[in-house]
């Protein structure tokens, strides 16, 4: 039986916003913070990192900090993050591109960023209505077969979203 591959896409915490600060930099709240542990322990008790893993961030703080809280609360705080600085304001079209350049030896990707690309990126894969509050995150199955390169439109599952 082949292995189903999965993305799991993460919207970024609830951040602060603060006159002054540049909207890259801008900091998780503490409700932001205890929000996305929570939401991490439901995805931790579905899915364990390994060599088959693999985590992809937006540069910005917010999704950086969400990402080492959702690593934490899995177990793995010095999990390799590879950290994609042209997702930080794209298309989900972009996002797509970044997604099919993943190995194909990959089985489990977390996705990190921001909305309303996510948000975007889901609906176009699965052809279903979502949206992605800060700290959710969408469950999405491959169909069966498909690696992450030949990923498109309306060739996936949307198992669940969870916030």
């Amino acid at each position: 039986m082949e292995n189903t591959k999965k993305l799991f896409i993460i919207r970024h915490a609830k951040a602060e916003t603060i006159p002054g600060i540049n909207d890259f930099d801008r900091s998780l709240t503490s409700e932001g913070i205890q929000h996305a542990k929570q939401v991490a322990a439901k995805l931790a008790s579905k899915l364990t990192l390994n060599d088959k893993s693999m985590v992809i961030s937006s540069p910005a703080n917010r999704a950086l900090q969400t990402t080492r809280v959702f690593l934490d609360i899995l177990g793995e705080p010095s999990f390799d993050i590879q950290i994609e600085d042209s997702i930080y304001e794209c298309t989900y079209k972009h996002l797509l591109s970044v997604i099919n350049s993943i190995p194909d030896h990959i089985d489990d990707v977390l996705l990190i960023g921001h909305n309303p690309t996510l948000t975007d990126l889901v609906e176009f894969l699965t052809r279903r209505a979502a949206y992605l509050r800060t700290s959710s995150f969408a469950e999405i199955k491959l169909d069966v077969g498909f690696t992450f390169q030949m990923l498109s439109g309306n060739c996936a599952d949307l198992v669940q979203i969870v916030d």
